[in-house]
């Protein structure tokens, strides 16, 4: 199998046309100075160490060790030897809250802005098994399917934001439920559900589904973020003023972190409830701990290969051709009908 390992520094070839046209409109515009200057005969005589062909030589030289030196940066390679690996681990979803009381600034700089932090630090502790993400507010969306692509992970995160779902309120047993679905049925007893709210639900049956679905082989651990006291949403308008979420009286509506549901959820799924409230870093080691502990389940095997490089097959002529140009003088005639093309 061939390969260049730097294929960016191919884009480097597109130079060549460029600089064969600023040479033509530099030698043709040589060219009209020395007929306005004289008669072509007569520059000879006054200057009979010219040789005319030597800088279309000299140009030629290095025109060609161009895409030499290119090809050489990106590396040609070919495979040598297969190998064959094999990757242990679990399929982990994490739950993200992204309803309107996720914006509350109880918890600096808001609740939405530490869960995303702390789900961001919980994917680069979790590498090696697939995750996806599950964004949940009275309804919920698989945003991102299960993967190892922890970078497009991170990026669904770093997005993440009441208005992707317009439906407002928290349902946790529908996150539960939909989370579920989206695990594949061998993945029974190797899979974990990671909650990340403030613990607010409109809906009351997140318990139940807890249970179900531990029943059914699923471990499910619940991230707390939130003060229990009462704290206003601050919203921007499409106008960019400031306001906050209001009650349909008009009132700025409060929100109230529960701990307690969460707790619950936790205790129900066969999992551990954790307090978002100190170093997240701290917090997604010791959540890592508790998910090393599940037992692995053998992922499809990778074939990968080595490869040998071969950019010296192209770097030496590249060298050679440099080396002929810039050893070729101006004004020695004799070296240069040697090497006139």
């Amino acid at each position: 199998m061939f390969r260049f390992q730097s294929p960016e520094y191919l884009w480097l070839l597109l130079a060549v046309p460029l600089i064969t046209g600023v040479f033509l409109w530099y030698w043709n515009r040589r060219r009209r100075a020395l007929d306005r200057f004289s008669d072509r005969e007569l520059i000879d005589h006054l200057a009979p160490g010219i040789n005319r062909r030597l800088p279309w030589t000299k140009f030629f030289l290095l025109l060609a060790s161009f895409p030499l030196l290119a090809v050489a940066l990106a590396n040609p390679q070919w495979a040598a030897e297969r190998q064959e690996i094999k990757r242990r681990g679990i399929d982990v979803i994490i739950g993200l809250d992204i309803s309107n009381s996720m914006l509350a600034e109880d918890v600096q700089p808001s609740r939405m802005e530490r869960a995303r932090y702390f789900a961001t630090a919980l994917v680069d502790e979790l590498v090696g098994n697939n995750i996806g993400v599950e964004l949940f507010t009275c309804t919920s969306l698989m945003q991102a399917p299960l993967t190892t692509d922890y970078a497009f992970v991170k990026s669904v995160i770093s997005a993440a934001g009441p208005y992707q779902i317009s439906a407002q309120g928290t349902n946790l047993g529908e996150a539960i439920d939909r989370a579920e679905q989206a695990f594949e049925e061998e993945s029974a007893n190797h899979r974990a559900l990671i909650l990340i709210s403030d613990g607010e639900d409109h809906d009351g049956s997140a318990a139940a589904a807890a249970a179900a679905a531990h029943g059914d082989g699923l471990l499910i651990y619940t991230v707390g973020v939130g003060k229990q006291e009462g704290s206003f949403m601050p919203v921007t308008l499409n106008n960019g003023r400031k306001d906050y979420v209001r009650t349909p009286g008009g009132g700025p509506a409060t929100t109230n972190a529960d701990p307690a549901t969460l707790e619950r959820v936790a205790a129900s799924g066969g999992g551990t409830y954790f307090p978002l409230s100190g170093d997240s870093q701290a917090l997604a080691e010791a959540i890592r701990k508790r998910v090393d502990l599940i037992e692995k389940q053998e992922f499809e095997s990778q074939a990968f290969s080595t490869y040998d490089s071969f950019f010296y097959y192209f770097l030496a002529p590249a060298f050679l051709l440099l080396l002929l140009d810039f050893g070729l003088g101006r004004k020695d005639r004799r070296k240069a009908k040697n090497f006139e093309l």
